[in-house]
């Protein structure tokens, strides 16, 4: 059924987030590294709806930023006084012209709901010729949830909240996920007729339901198949228990599609992150952004990867990279620093302990351990000895080093930039290289070495003397 071009969203995310005890809008806290808000636009957008209007509050400024720069299409609405659910939908009625037939009202705090719940929901309306159905669900503890009440034929008289339920219809277990679809000519009808007398002298949406029934009209529910779906935050505690449930909805995903995650409570996934099919992911590692992670890798214990391509064959081990693109068949860490703007091509070696910065390295080449590249480009098949460091910071600018193919560096070399090694010039061991090396050259700086004869046995006693 099509229904995309009768169907806006609105959600509500104006909050002051009073049980968060946070100066950050609820919406805009983080569950596997992305925004509690990330998660709900993006199922709203998997149905394709005419538009999308997020009522913004608290720490306004701060939501209407994230949206346009991350959901350029949807719209931000101001509500100027948190004055409860429904003065908050009432906020976008002088956007009724562009609205849809059918409006879905969601809350800014349940990241876990599906779009396929929402088509369900919206199915439903459509189809009961309802002029609101609710998405409901069971909860074997129901408290703090408003409670359904039904008549005998399943449609719904009334939701009560919990401050305001008697101790029978507390007893209850059929809760309100605070998820509606409603016909967009009842709901305004009735929206400004709600008043606010009740234990928190606030505007529900909740009581439009009851409005509707008495003048009329047909209200009904659909029981959401699964309840953590319906799962909503209001404080730190539940914070941690949904990003449990992410955590395990992302991981189990990515296990479907072919991907091998050891220890899947371990393993921290973003919900943008791209994993293909025969790779590996060791227990604790913590993937995020728009990373991608080509085919057959391994991603071993501990390693961070934030915004980055991984090619197809590589190895990364305990490391952190971010903001970099890693070639095919590399081999990283353990314990290495990949920072951004790194480029690597295919079979390139970054071994233990080493720090590589907004450089590019070519194929074949090897970093093995113990050394530091900074704004440096790196040719073909070069081997850069242990305790290398490329100096590319003079105090005032980054300057660049430049170091060809076949190129090999011997251990413990300062590369004082700006400076280039040419093609096949080999660096002795133990130099500071301050000038240019003509291709095939072999560059030595050192002092003289001096062996003083029982040098070894005076410096000793000297040593005790002073002791």
């Amino acid at each position: 059924m099509s229904y995309s071009k009768n169907l806006s969203v609105i959600i509500l995310a104006a909050g002051k987030s009073k049980r968060m005890k946070s100066e950050i809008s609820k919406a805009l806290h983080n569950i596997c590294y992305q925004p509690i808000l990330y998660y709900i636009l993006s199922s709203v957008n998997k149905i394709n709806p005419k538009n999308v209007f997020v009522v913004v509050g608290h720490r306004s400024e701060l939501i209407d930023k994230y949206v346009k720069s991350n959901f350029p299409g949807i719209k931000t609405v101001y509500q100027k006084k948190q004055l409860g659910t429904a003065h908050a939908v009432l906020a976008v009625k002088k956007y009724r012209k562009d609205l849809g037939e059918d409006i879905l009202v969601l809350p800014g705090d349940c990241p876990l709901i599906a779009s396929g719940s929402l088509k369900k929901l919206v199915n439903r309306k459509i189809k009961t010729s309802s002029a609101a159905v609710v998405l409901m669900t069971t909860a074997s503890n129901p408290k703090g949830y408003g409670r359904i009440i039904k008549d005998r034929k399943g449609n719904v008289l009334k939701i009560v909240e919990e401050a305001d339920a008697t101790y029978a219809e507390k007893q209850m277990n059929e809760v309100n996920s605070s998820m509606y679809c409603f016909d967009k000519k009842i709901l305004f009808e009735n929206i400004e007729n709600i008043d606010s007398k009740n234990s928190q002298k606030e505007y529900y949406l909740t009581d439009i339901v009851e409005k509707m029934v008495k003048n009329g009209n047909k209200v009904a529910c659909l029981k959401i198949s699964n309840s953590k779906e319906a799962l909503g935050i209001n404080d730190r505690i539940q914070l941690s228990k949904v990003e449990k449930v992410m955590q395990m909805t992302i991981n189990e995903k990515m296990m479907q599609d072919g991907v091998t995650i050891k220890d899947p409570g371990s393993c921290y996934i973003g919900g943008s992150v791209k994993i293909e099919r025969d790779s590996v992911i060791e227990p604790f590692c913590f993937i995020k952004g728009k990373s991608i992670i080509g085919s057959n890798c391994v991603i071993g214990p501990f390693s961070q990867i934030t915004n980055t391509k991984v090619g197809s064959g590589s190895k990364i081990n305990s490391s952190v990279i971010i903001d970099a693109v890693i070639g095919r068949n590399n081999n990283i860490g353990p314990h290495s620093y990949i920072r951004p703007d790194t480029v690597t091509g295919e079979n390139v070696k970054i071994g233990a302990f080493c720090e590589v910065k907004k450089s590019k390295i070519n194929n074949r080449s090897k970093v093995p351990h113990l050394s530091y590249v900074g704004d440096t480009e790196i040719g073909s098949s070069v081997n850069i000895g242990a305790s290398s460091v490329t100096v590319n910071y003079d105090g005032y600018r980054k300057n660049k080093t430049i170091i060809e193919d076949n190129v090999f560096i011997g251990s413990d070399t300062m590369l004082v930039a700006p400076v280039r090694v040419g093609k096949g010039a080999v660096v002795a061991a133990g130099s500071v290289i301050t000038d240019d090396v003509p291709s095939n050259c072999l560059a030595i700086e050192r002092g003289s070495q001096k062996n003083i004869k029982d040098g070894a046995i005076r410096y000793r006693k000297k040593k005790e003397m002073k002791e």
